[in-house]
């Protein structure tokens, strides 16, 4: 199972979201190649098609996701990773990169779809003060692309364990982590 994979940065604010391309080149490195399992010829291209649609709303954003086979489908998971503050009074802080996500040019990369829900869950605070509803907020869609039942969840914040996918820096410029 590929776990908290990142796509490589696009640094254009008003077109943020991440090149797939650059993911790719990464993951077909020999160090990865043996931690990885081998997944469809289709699923790098409906990862790119899919990390198209995050439109971040005024930071640069870097697409992660997760993805593993299931009994009967693929199972995909896709989110927008935080922002960790370098420099000045907010250093070490992270932050979620707030973004718009269209649906409906989503349903269109399937040729069926077969579910299509969103799972809101209230932001209730733990004992530890921490907001796990948040992440359990999510987009499902079950549907076919390439002959292939997928079933593709967007959630609106990373996991907890996913760690930072951008750095801003106290100048304002940004990197990958």
């Amino acid at each position: 199972m590929n776990r908290h994979l990142f796509l490589e940065p696009a640094f254009n604010v008003s077109h943020s979201h991440l090149a797939l391309q650059h993911l790719i080149r990464k993951i077909e490195s020999p160090e990865y190649r043996a931690a990885r399992n081998s997944g469809p010829t289709w699923l790098p291209e409906f990862v790119d098609q899919v990390a198209e649609l995050f439109e971040p709303f005024v930071d640069v954003g870097r697409v992660g996701f997760e993805c593993a086979p299931g009994a009967d489908r693929w199972e995909l998971s896709m989110y927008l990773g935080q922002t960790e503050l370098l420099g000045g009074r907010f250093d070490g802080q992270t932050r979620a990169v707030a973004f718009q996500f269209d649906l409906l040019a989503l349903t269109r990369l399937f040729t069926k779809v077969q579910t299509l829900q969103w799972n809101a869950f209230p932001a209730t605070k733990d004992e530890e003060g921490q907001e796990p509803a948040a992440e359990w907020s999510f987009i499902n869609v079950i549907g076919t692309f390439a002959d292939s039942t997928v079933r593709l969840k967007i959630y609106g914040t990373p996991p907890r364990d996913a760690g930072p996918g951008m750095r801003q820096l106290a100048d304002g410029s940004w990197e990958p982590v």
